[in-house]
């Protein structure tokens, strides 16, 4: 079994690939009651769809002020939870062709990401795209702000440049992106080549295949993501929502 920290990167290979609010009162939310705790708020929700490679999902997001809720609606104020983000660990991007095929209208749609997914976020208005994306970029530099520690050691193995193997540990922080992590990992390695040469692979020590980041992504959100997992749920502090009743 792989070490949950270890991220490899190999030589680039290119792939060329071709409204209005809905507000939901929180009190009359059973999912969106289900996330409430002392240090938790409700801030926004709306409808979304979420678009990876050729498959559209129609949702419905939730935002907290630590936390991204997407669900599937049932009804008005009825809504099946799908999944779940603690907002210190996502990122936002504009590479909308990277992540899906067909075409996007970039005046609605951004990338959304979490550890390790990569959608689409097409929203029915150009306002509500712009709206969304102030709050989470906010929320996310925010939620940054109080990670502790702010830095943690990641291990590099680059695999298919020359002959040779090589690894090294680098110390990476909560704000730098794949790319950084690239160019330090070459500068540390002493290869020749920018950051579009070369992708970086997450080996996740779980069942998953390895998983190729595009650029943008957080490998810190990545590593505290599995370690957060790993803790038992008590210490989570209330990232999980209380059991539903009825």
């Amino acid at each position: 079994r792989q070490s949950a920290d270890l991220l490899s990167f190999i030589p680039f290979i290119s792939f060329c690939r071709e409204g209005c609010f809905s507000p939901i009162s929180p009190e009359a939310c059973p999912l969106v009651q289900s996330f409430m705790c002392h240090n938790r708020t409700f801030i926004l929700d709306g409808h979304v769809q979420l678009k990876t490679g050729l498959q559209t999902q129609e949702r419905h997001l939730f935002l907290f002020t630590d936390l991204l809720v997407v669900a599937k609606s049932k009804s008005h104020s009825h809504f099946k939870l799908k999944c779940q983000a603690r907002l210190c660990e996502m990122w936002t991007a504009f590479c909308t062709e990277e992540v899906c095929e067909g075409s996007t209208d970039p005046e609605r749609s951004f990338v959304l990401g979490w550890p390790t997914t990569n959608c689409v976020a097409n929203f029915r208005s150009a306002e509500q795209k712009e709206t969304w994306l102030s709050f989470l970029q906010s929320r996310i530099r925010e939620e940054k702000e109080k990670d502790y520690p702010k830095s943690i050691p990641l291990k590099i193995v680059a695999k298919d440049v020359g002959t040779c193997a090589y690894s090294k540990t680098l110390s990476v922080t909560n704000v730098d992106t794949t790319n950084d992590v690239i160019l330090m990992a070459l500068q540390q390695l002493g290869i020749n080549g920018s950051e579009k040469d070369y992708k970086l692979w997450v080996i996740s020590g779980r069942e998953d295949a390895p998983y190729p980041l595009i650029g943008h992504e957080y490998p810190f959100g990545i590593k505290m993501s599995h370690i957060r997992d790993a803790m038992p749920h008590g210490s989570k502090h209330c990232a999980c929502p209380r059991q539903l009743q009825g």
